[in-house]
């Protein structure tokens, strides 16, 4: 008999109890993992609160007195509690402020001087749209701060799950729950709760991945598309993706060629489609490389050519462990930096991107080029300047195959001990990373 039913039945069953099983702790990842990033986030945001006032601790003496003065958010002292603390503003900093001025005001643009201030020369057509274009639907019952991070973790979420059940299929159960662990204990993963686009970039990471890895390559250009409308190093999918496609695809290699060019083009859908906008509005879609050089990453701070071919600020990112060891113990504050974990982490990336070329299936090489191509495409577009390099850290945490090889590592070669040491180390990185940028401290 080559089949048995009760058998059958059996296996059927016992499937059933372990992709349940996967799916709570996805869940339970994801929920412990983003109660952290909160809870530090607003810690954070309570120790900026308490500077600005000046108060002293314990932080109680002064409870009942804020709740009665800064109740009323009419008045300037209320604004700005409002502005520190209330309606998800330490998870809305920084770059989370111009998503929102986007789905309040919509975009603007004036060209202006190298001269001007640094707040009206930074303007919001930085950002790409779908972002806020998913986000703007729900303000109407959520507000703008409550739809954005809604989305992000939604988002999130969903990103998770499908990178669960394409691990799960590819390499198996461990393997799969394993990956949703290194990506949610990331520690730049706290962005994915954060008013950033990084996390629905994430999700259209994945399933585009997904995709191409089971051939169905036009469906997974659509969706590439899709994410390169919601920043730009989603650009580095599209080469990813055609490798995928030439060494995959079947056909003759006349066949691939033909086809090569529309897919490209409808793998960068998002992106062409935004240079269209800007031209129609604000007559070129230059005015994106214009407003990014004078009003982002100005010219006077750019690297020379020595300094950038040189990488010189790259390397310059390892000095705060040089002042941790010159003023120790004092100097230990600056492994709470996020700047200090910024290029370890992305050499970590890139080095289990590379070394895993050796260990993974042909047909899933080109999907481990994802981290290199980031990475150098990120660092071409920053010019060498410091400001421009640091989020290169940020940019890399949708790098997922490097998480997926090194998931399927870790769960053959090591012991469960030193795999749990590796999350809590990441967690604990990750909780600082929250704590800066609930302080509304520049982090990447």
């Amino acid at each position: 008999m080559l089949f048995d039913d009760a058998e059958y039945g059996k296996s059927l069953a016992a499937e059933r109890v372990s992709l349940r099983r996967g799916i709570a702790i996805v869940l339970g990842i994801f929920l412990a993992t983003r109660l952290v990033v909160w809870t530090f986030a607003y810690a954070g945001a309570m120790i900026n609160f308490r500077i600005r006032l000046g108060l002293e601790p314990p932080f109680e003496k002064h409870a009942r007195e804020l709740r009665e003065k800064y109740t009323d958010t009419t008045t300037d002292e209320g604004k700005g509690y409002q502005n520190i603390l209330t309606d998800l503003a330490p998870l809305t900093n920084a770059d989370g402020r111009h998503y929102a001025k986007i789905l309040k005001q919509g975009y603007r643009y004036q060209p202006v001087s190298r001269d001007a201030h640094p707040a009206k020369r930074q303007q919001n057509i930085a950002f790409f749209p779908l972002y806020p274009l998913v986000c703007y639907p729900l303000t109407y019952l959520f507000g703008v701060h409550g739809a954005m991070i809604l989305v992000v973790h939604l988002a999130a979420l969903a990103g998770g799950f499908a990178l669960y059940f394409w691990v799960r299929q590819r390499v198996d159960e461990r393997a799969a729950r394993f990956s949703v662990a290194c990506l949610f204990c990331l520690p730049t993963a706290c962005y994915f709760s954060f008013g950033y686009a990084e996390s629905l970039t994430l999700l259209l990471t994945v399933v585009t991945l997904m995709l191409a890895d089971r051939r169905a390559f036009l469906v997974a250009a659509v969706v590439c598309g899709l994410a390169t409308a919601t920043r730009p190093t989603a650009l580095g999918l599209v080469p990813v993706l055609m490798l995928a496609y030439w060494f995959n695809a079947g056909g003759t290699r006349t066949q691939r060629l033909g086809r090569l060019a529309p897919l490209t083009i409808v793998a960068a859908s998002g992106i062409l489609l935004y240079a269209g906008y800007l031209a129609y509005r604000f007559g070129s879609p230059l005015v994106y490389l214009h407003n990014f050089r004078v009003g982002w990453i100005p010219d006077s701070t750019r690297a020379d050519w020595l300094q950038y071919l040189t990488l010189a600020r790259v390397w310059d990112q390892f000095k705060y462990f040089g002042r941790v060891i010159e003023g120790f113990p004092i100097g230990l504050v600056n492994l709470v930096n996020p700047f200090a974990w910024n290029m370890p982490l992305n050499f970590m990336i890139l080095f289990l991107s590379l070394a895993g070329l050796a260990f993974v299936p042909r047909s899933f090489r080109p999907l481990l080029l994802l981290a290199p191509f980031i990475f150098v495409h990120s660092y071409a577009a920053s010019g060498g300047a410091t400001f421009g390099v640091e989020p290169i850290a940020r940019y890399m945490s949708v790098s997922v195959p490097a998480f997926i090889v090194l998931a399927a590592w870790c769960t053959r070669e090591l012991r469960p001990a030193p795999r749990y040491v590796l999350l809590t180390v990441m967690m604990l990185i990750q909780a600082a990373w929250s704590f800066h940028f609930g302080m509304d401290e520049w982090s990447g």
